[in-house]
């Protein structure tokens, strides 16, 4: 199927809101995220296991759910460190009291990994651009759903679909997380790398990490 190219483009949009690759890249390969007023879209609860990440409001009012709390940020809080393996998701904080003044300003949100191996943008460029590029119909959801997976199982990418019976203690619960997780997106994964479906493609990925990388 013909893809749109992307390769080259410092922003990517999607209506909800999109993503930004500062050119020429920083030090920390860092993306930014833009939310647009009214959407309710978040990142989802997720967690990364090779990398320690950073986030950084830049505009807004962020309702960030990080490990068991869930609070409120600005640009003045400065960075937000999330360790590896901690539960994370980021978005609007339009229905918290807090969030109120920010309601018709756009969210942004900077965000960055340690270490800095640039594949957090390849990442959102190769999943942002299968969302641009869905098929109409039943096949068409299908295809981007074993695609979103193929993706995240690339890339560090964990998405949390229990949270595992708290009464029998956190050590039990997090390994009923992560294991529910293992199964359902590494399976999703392997039926979509077994349709053809790829992490990374030439039309989205910049030509210098493709060349090095596919």
């Amino acid at each position: 199927m013909p893809r749109t190219q992307l390769h080259d483009s410092s922003t990517i949009q999607i209506p909800q809101g999109g993503v930004e690759f500062p050119m020429p890249r920083d030090s920390n390969r860092s993306v930014i995220f833009t939310f647009q007023p009214g959407t309710t879209d978040t990142t989802g609860l997720h967690w990364h296991e090779e990398k320690t990440e950073y986030l950084q409001i830049l505009q807004g009012h962020a309702l960030v759910t990080l490990g068991d709390s869930i609070a409120v940020f600005t640009p003045s809080d400065g960075p937000i460190t999330v360790p590896r393996y901690t539960l994370h998701a980021f978005g609007r904080a339009d229905a918290h009291p807090e969030g109120a003044a920010s309601r018709d300003v756009a969210l942004r949100v900077r965000e960055w990994t340690d270490p800095a191996d640039g594949q957090k943008e390849i990442f959102f460029r190769n999943l942002l651009g299968i969302l641009l590029d869905k098929q109409d119909g039943l096949w068409g959801t299908v295809k981007l759903l074993l695609g979103v997976f193929t993706i995240m199982g690339a890339y560090d990418t964990y998405p949390v679909f229990v949270r595992g019976p708290a009464f029998l203690g956190q050590a039990v619960q997090s390994a009923v997380r992560r294991w529910t997780t293992y199964a359902v997106a590494g399976g999703v994964g392997l039926l979509g790398r077994m349709c053809g479906l790829k992490s990374m493609y030439e039309e989205y990925t910049p030509r210098e990490w493709f060349a090095k990388h596919a």
